[in-house]
């Protein structure tokens, strides 16, 4: 008898049913409680007597922590009940998070950022491998656009929310408050159906060796990395845009992250839409160029319309670029490896996220931010020449 495959047991026809509702209400949660903290936590750990470098430092360990972990995610994903995954890893966000509030020095405060990392990186992986379970095949684009939708009203809500809180409560109560989030979320989850998929037995998926081709999907790496060509970008902005607007007196520069926002909630349905009805190609070029097009502004900003110009760039590059990737990557490798599908793409992701404002660090130093942005903007066209060998390869698929 086989042993444990995963087989469709009816079409998903319709895109908002109960179970795709209740995951974009629980990455609300999830992404609310994330962002609750990390404003705080560099803050938070100098009044534990962290020195600045070492800020830096316990920061950046969350995702170097990702990087590694994630992958493996994958497989959990892929060989474990997506269900269970995601409610013990969204729990665990919870304990690594009341952890913060309750460290009493530097060294447990690293030990639970690592545990954060770790789980997060693997709740990312399942959550849109789960996620993909719940949206009709022919509407993948448009499902993983709400689905970013949902992840940027959390984005939006969670460090307003978070500095408010922690000068009202303090900090240590207001992680207490992100974690109460994540709890919840995990509980709600007991909610999602998993009849969309029954156990029916394959001894080829579910075997005790485990393969490179389980941890990373290397036919999909080359969308991982150009997608994190824009999260390289999203850290170098996060990173230095306001010491930027600072050194060229520019004041207000925090309206780049409002208007991108607002742009990006009525362009990823769009840019969703668009991918299922015309491709990947037809979606990417353009918003590589748009990338580009941003990081360019941003290195000769002398003004706030080149920054706010360069915020509708971003949604119209990042915005659309993202979610038409990740759709991409999921229809490959197709819904027995959506775990992989996952992680893999987030490899990118980490990296750009990551490594990132290290590169770009060094880079402003050396040569400013007009040329640290403009040698970003020469990744982005070494991004658009990637993505055509990548093409031209599979044309044939």
């Amino acid at each position: 008898m086989e042993l444990n495959r995963y087989k469709e047991t009816q079409e998903i026809c319709n895109l908002w049913n109960i179970n795709y509702i209740i995951l974009l209400c629980i990455n609300i949660l999830s992404q609310m409680a994330f962002n609750l903290v990390t404003p705080l936590l560099s803050e938070y750990v100098l009044h534990l007597g962290a020195s600045l470098g070492m800020a830096g430092v316990i920061v950046g360990v969350f995702a170097i922590t990702a990087l590694f972990i994630g992958p493996f995610g994958g497989i959990l994903t892929d060989r474990v009940n997506k269900k269970y995954v995601m409610i013990i890893a969204t729990f665990i966000n919870g304990i690594a998070t009341i952890g913060y509030s309750l460290a009493p020095n530097i060294g447990l405060i690293i030990f639970f950022r690592m545990l954060h990392g770790a789980s997060f990186s693997i709740t990312s992986a399942s959550n849109l491998a789960w996620i993909a379970d719940f949206v009709p095949k022919k509407r993948m684009g448009e499902g993983i656009g709400y689905f970013g939708i949902s992840q940027i009203i959390g984005i939006a809500l969670g460090p307003g929310i978070g500095i408010e809180a922690a000068g009202h409560f303090g900090i240590p109560k207001t992680f207490m408050i992100a974690a109460a989030l994540l709890i919840i979320a995990s509980i709600c989850m007991i909610f999602v159906s998993n009849k969309n998929y029954k156990l029916i037995g394959n001894i080829a998926v579910k075997r005790n060796r485990i393969s490179l081709k389980d941890i990373i999907a290397f036919e999909i790496l080359a969308l991982s990395l150009i997608g994190g060509l824009f999260s390289l970008g999203n850290g170098l902005v996060t990173s230095f845009l306001v010491l930027l607007g600072v050194e060229r007196n520019i004041s207000g520069v925090g309206l780049f992250f409002t208007v991108y926002a607002l742009f990006l909630i009525f362009i990823r349905p769009i840019s969703g839409k668009l991918y299922d009805q015309k491709g990947l190609s037809y979606i990417l070029y353009p918003a590589l160029i748009f990338g580009c097009l941003e990081l360019l502004l941003l290195g000769y900003a002398n003004s706030l319309w080149m920054i706010i110009l360069a915020a509708i760039f971003k949604a119209f590059g990042q915005g659309i670029a993202q979610p038409a990737l990740q759709a991409e990557s999921l229809r490959k490798l197709g819904r027995q490896r959506t775990g992989v599908a996952s992680s893999t793409f987030y490899i990118g992701a980490n990296i750009g996220q990551g490594f990132g404002p290290l590169l770009g660090g060094g880079l402003a130093s050396l040569v400013g931010y007009k040329g640290m942005f403009s040698f970003s903007a020469i990744l982005m066209i070494c991004g658009i020449l990637g993505y055509a060998l990548y093409n031209k390869s599979n044309r044939f698929e």
